[in-house]
């Protein structure tokens, strides 16, 4: 069906803005949605996201249409705690928006969550003091109540003590358009070579930072190997670039890292000493 729409009033305001030109377009409305992604939503840390930006879609949550779940990184004071035993120390991660959200929510402390798709169980958290490891925490038993998952109101011990993130991504997965590339993100922590990856990339680009330029090559341990991507798996070349750690440390999703005077002091001098300029 052919549409006659009268377009000369819009044409009269655009006109009277100053344009003078207009670019012919159409809409095609058969194209498909660009593919999204997410630079660190598979890793262990995910990444913090604004909850306005967090739907519920089957029940479960959702961030730029793909299925994630959510938690905590903070463990603060608790952290020695939750190193010894992480399950039943640590911040429960969720699944839904449960009624311990609707508490966090009503607290003013929902904002501290991250969201993340990694499918290992597996999540990093972080000290008041700035230590920082992967841990495996336990899912929120009251969003299991509220998704009834596997039929939990009726199994509840079973189906806690047998939950795990793959099996649950993969039974809600048919529901989501595309699910997250397997590049690593499935396994915690650096690879068994990655000591040998990060030094011959160093080596590679000279001890050079490569964010502010400062030459380490006299000072190797304060250069690092930051992976773009937030995975720590994935090694591929493009996906690593060399930092000193103040540079690392202002990297997205790495705010938690501390660097210490005697090294800032250190790294600052060597910036100045070397006409580095770096605001």
């Amino acid at each position: 069906m052919k549409l006659e729409i009268n377009f000369a009033e819009l044409f009269s305001s655009v006109r009277r803005m100053g344009i003078t030109e207009l670019v012919p377009f159409r809409v095609d409305f058969n194209s498909k949605p660009p593919e999204i992604k997410v630079d660190g939503l598979s890793t262990t840390g995910g990444i913090e996201v604004p909850i306005d930006d967090v739907d519920i879609t089957n029940g479960v949550f959702t961030y730029l249409g793909q299925h994630v779940v959510l938690f905590i990184p903070d463990h603060s004071f608790k952290y020695d705690k939750v190193i010894l035993d992480p399950k039943n120390e640590g911040n429960k991660y969720h699944l839904t928006d449960c009624k311990t959200l609707e508490d966090m929510r009503k607290k003013g402390r929902f904002a501290r969550y991250h969201a993340t798709n990694n499918r290992e169980g597996i999540f990093h958290i972080v000290g008041s003091e700035g230590q920082e490891t992967d841990v495996e925490l336990s899912v929120c038993k009251n969003c299991l109540t509220q998704l009834n998952y596997q039929n939990y109101s009726q199994n509840r011990s079973s189906v806690f003590n047998r939950f795990t993130l793959d099996e649950f991504f993969k039974y809600y997965e048919t529901y989501f358009r595309k699910m997250p590339d397997r590049n690593g993100q499935d396994k915690a922590g650096y690879s068994a070579d990655w000591q040998s990856i990060s030094s011959n990339y160093r080596e590679s680009v000279n001890f050079k930072c490569e964010e502010c330029g400062v030459n380490l090559n006299n000072h190797r341990s304060l250069l690092d190997v930051h992976h773009k991507d937030g995975v720590k798996q994935h090694n591929n070349r493009n996906n690593l670039k060399a930092v000193c750690k103040l540079c690392h440390r202002n990297e997205p999703h790495h705010e938690h890292m501390r660097v210490s005077l005697e090294d800032t002091n250190l790294l600052n001098r060597l910036r100045y000493e070397q006409g580095v300029r770096f605001y």
